[in-house]
């Protein structure tokens, strides 16, 4: 194929599956007009592009790279999440997967999304290689080794930074607010395993630290509060936790949360759950300070949406604000004199939204798509995705470009909250 004739298909892909993030909208307005459903106008007009790109264009273009662009924007306008694998990478994609399960072969660490066509960093695990290397939350991987992932599925992403202990794995990464922005990132993949809950002390107040919900997490965590005080005072940081169950991630908000709803998973085609807190489950009643940021994702948004209570910020996905997916506003503090009402906030940034349950379907034409299936749904009754938690308290990080080494803010700002009202009585 000739390097134009490939610039140009390139572009008619872009522009099939740009039109595929305007379906949902065609369809709404077509079932206004009549009544009837919404999906076949936006089909017919599919169509009729379609067939005007193949009758029309200069030069004969092959289909199938058109649908498959078409499908891969589909799911990518839906969420960060969502793939669609392609026949002739099936075989890759399974490949993948069973390599990922091989004995020997380690994992990066690394959570990975999509933003902007690209794979970015949700959180690297603490202790994990990616951790090691400097990847943080944000960061969008430009390429691996010499190879854009520009469109890169992120099956494939994931595959390409696992292998064998010992193995290097070089990343070109985009840092926003980083200095340089554009900087060489080395992975080297060795045995590692996710590091436990921890209790410390900072300026006298205690800080219990909850990287994961992996197993057994929710019994690790009773322990160390084993010895406090059930009505102290005491932050919880969960930044940059994006792994573990929600079942653990409900069974460790039990611990601080009253009995009642925690969670929900809801979906169409799936059994839904329901998490509950359970008389005598709680064992801390004091105030509580949950550190958030944007590497807060998953499980650990269940644990601080539940610690925190069913009453968001504001009204859409839990404490967001508005529609969901509607832009976030800055969270209003608290009047002093309901100051001493809380019981418990969150401080920090906003986090990531990745509230979703996903399964992969096979397709009859021998693909297969990998789609969120269900979303959990705080004890508010609100989706935790695709906005994820608005902190009562916004913190605004301090860029790179200011400074190399900026102080915690986050912390200093919970601990700060925490010493401004006295604490409640314990309930």
């Amino acid at each position: 194929m000739s390097r134009s004739r490939a610039v140009v298909l390139a572009l008619s892909v872009t522009f099939v599956a740009g039109l595929f993030l305007v379906l949902p909208r065609l369809g709404a307005q077509e079932r206004s007009k009549d009544g009837r459903d919404g999906l076949y106008g936006p089909l017919g007009l599919f169509t009729e592009v379609l067939t005007l790109v193949r009758s029309n264009y200069v030069e004969p273009v092959e289909v199938q790279p058109l649908l498959s662009g078409a499908f891969a924007g589909m799911t990518e306008a839906m969420d960060p999440f969502s793939e669609y694998v392609p026949p002739e990478r099936m075989k890759d994609f399974r490949e993948a997967t069973e390599a990922a399960k091989a004995p020997g072969v380690v994992d990066s660490g690394v959570v990975l999304a999509r933003r902007f066509g690209y794979p970015v960093v949700v959180a690297a695990a603490a202790g994990s290689p990616a951790a090691a290397a400097g990847l943080k939350s944000d960061d969008l991987i430009e390429r691996i080794g010499e190879r854009p992932t520009r469109s890169m599925a992120l099956w494939d992403v994931a595959g390409r930074l696992s292998g064998k202990a010992g193995s290097r794995v070089s990343l070109r990464i985009v840092r926003d607010g980083g200095k340089p922005r554009h900087r060489n990132v080395e992975l080297v993949l060795g045995a590692w395993s996710p590091e436990a809950p921890s209790l410390t002390r900072a300026e006298g107040e205690v800080v219990v630290r909850i990287p994961g919900f992996g197993d057994g997490t929710a019994d690790k965590v009773r322990s160390l509060l084993a010895p406090l005080d059930r009505s102290r005072a005491i932050l919880i940081d969960v930044r940059g936790a994006a792994s573990g169950s929600f079942d653990e991630a409900a069974r460790v908000a039990a611990l601080f949360a009253p009995p009642g709803p925690v969670g929900e998973l809801k979906g169409k085609r799936i059994e839904g759950r329901k998490w509950s807190a359970a008389p005598g489950e709680r064992v801390h009643e004091g105030r509580t300070v949950v550190l958030v940021d944007s590497g807060t994702a998953g499980a650990a948004e269940l644990f601080a949406a539940a610690v925190r209570g069913g009453t968001p910020a504001a009204g859409g996905a839990e404490g967001t604000g508005g529609e969901e997916g509607a832009p976030e506003p800055v969270p209003t503090p608290s009047p002093d004199a309901k100051a001493a009402e809380w019981r418990s906030k969150l401080v920090g940034e906003p986090t990531f939204g990745m509230g979703a349950v996903q399964q992969v379907v096979a397709l009859s034409s021998g693909g297969a798509l990998r789609i969120s299936v269900g979303k959990v749904h705080g004890p508010s009754g609100r989706p935790l995705s695709p906005r994820g938690l608005a902190p009562d308290e916004r913190v605004y990080p301090v860029p790179e470009v200011e400074s190399p080494n900026p102080p915690d803010q986050i912390l200093k700002r919970g601990l700060k909250l925490l010493a401004s009202v006295p604490a409640p009585a314990a309930s």
